[in-house]
């Protein structure tokens, strides 16, 4: 909570404030959590200030003073900073949605997961900050210093960065190899590198099948691990028409063959794998069979007919549920996760829906594994297993 002390004085005006901190130059300002709603703060000295979730809500700190600040999950959207100081701030998962911060100052400044959505940093020096895992999307970077920003993880879909001023930057997660590692970039050249990222074009012949898109989500996982330098992401997908496919992008334009072909090669061996899997999924089916007394009839790699001639694809749901199953049954009996549930009834719970989604109940199977989802976290929550049931529900 901020100090009471301190916001009184801030009230004011700027140049009461100014003079205080003058007068008390040792003294480090709590404005914490504090509601800044349409306030003019141009030119407030806000330096070393500790701004922890303060929320600037259409206000005017232009020209402000706020290097060293720590504005860690503060809320700045559709606010005007233009030329402000932020120099070696802290601006870590702060939300800058909309923001004007044209012509300021961000040197060293840490905006680890911060949201710059849209926000307008025409002309920001940003010499080595910290963008890591920063939203990006069509944030405007006209004419700003990017040399020795941090990029790991961001997404930078249409940004602009037209005539920025770029000898280096820093694309790996600790931040530290530097790229290029032996020369500067030449004038232009990061814009030519990055403006719009390079894009690979996965066709599936045969058709798109509902479990491909997580497949593919796997192998995308798998590649990140194996070679982090590629930045792999899927783009987008088309489930439509005669030629269904998914859109990567990769970090290089020179990257985009062989990333092509570990994604070819991931996804054969995946189905490969699928295959060797089906008599286990069907042997599993059959146990469920028979402890329920439904007859239902194989009818080739993702669907099962029933006896009354219905048609419902089961072959992936249960296959996820089998592998969160897993993930429940490797996590120790004593872990958070079963704070609300127990090891046990969770595995009962996962045991009971393989068996609905062999009598064909899918929804009010995939509704229980949600349900349970919710009340045992990270174990599943974080798994694309959980995001396929969820999928199900619009979630």
């Amino acid at each position: 909570m901020a100090n009471k002390e301190h916001l009184e004085i801030l009230k004011q005006g700027v140049e009461a404030w100014n003079n205080w901190r003058k007068k008390k130059p040792l003294t480090i300002p709590d404005l914490s959590d504090t509601h800044f709603i349409g306030e003019n703060l141009s030119g407030v000295d806000l330096s070393q200030t500790y701004l922890y979730e303060a929320k600037f809500i259409c206000a005017n700190i232009s020209g402000a003073n706020l290097s060293g600040a720590d504005l860690g999950e503060a809320y700045l959207g559709a606010s005007n900073i233009s030329r402000a100081n932020l120099s070696g701030a802290n601006l870590h998962r702060t939300n800058l949605n909309g923001a004007d911060l044209s012509c300021t100052d961000l040197l060293r400044a840490s905006l680890l997961d911060a949201n710059l959505y849209k926000a307008v940093l025409t002309e920001a020096k940003l010499n080595s900050a910290d963008l890591r895992y920063c939203q990006l999307v069509e944030c405007n970077l006209t004419g700003a210093v990017l040399t020795g920003v941090k990029l790991y993880g961001t997404a930078r879909d249409n940004w602009i960065i037209k005539d920025v001023e770029c000898k280096y930057v820093y694309w790996d997660e600790g931040g530290k190899q530097r790229s290029p590692k032996d020369r500067d970039l030449e004038p232009g050249e990061f814009e030519r590198l990055y403006a719009q990222m390079p894009t690979i074009e996965y066709v599936f012949e045969d058709g798109m099948t509902p479990i491909d898109p997580l497949i593919m989500d796997r192998v995308v996982e798998a590649i990140r691990e194996k070679q982090p330098e590629f930045d792999i992401k899927i783009d987008s997908i088309n489930a439509r028409g005669l030629a269904p496919s998914i859109k990567f992008t990769v970090r290089y334009e020179e990257q985009k063959e062989e990333a092509l072909n570990e994604i070819q090669s991931g996804y054969t061996e995946r189905i490969v794998r699928l295959e060797k899997e089906k008599d286990q999924l069907y042997s599993l089916l059959s146990q469920a069979i028979d402890k329920s007394g439904i007859k239902l009839i194989a009818a080739g790699p993702g669907s099962i007919v029933a006896t009354d001639g219905s048609t419902v694809s089961i072959e992936q749901h249960i296959h996820n549920a089998l592998e969160l199953q897993s993930a429940i049954a490797a996590e120790p009996e004593k872990s958070e996760s079963f704070g609300k549930v127990a090891k046990k009834k969770a595995l009962d719970i996962l045991g009971g829906a393989i068996e609905d989604f062999a009598k064909g109940q899918i929804k009010e199977a995939a509704k229980q594994i949600v349900e349970l989802g919710k009340d045992i976290g990270p174990v599943i929550l974080n798994t694309a297993a959980y995001a396929f049931f969820k999928s199900m529900f619009g979630q």
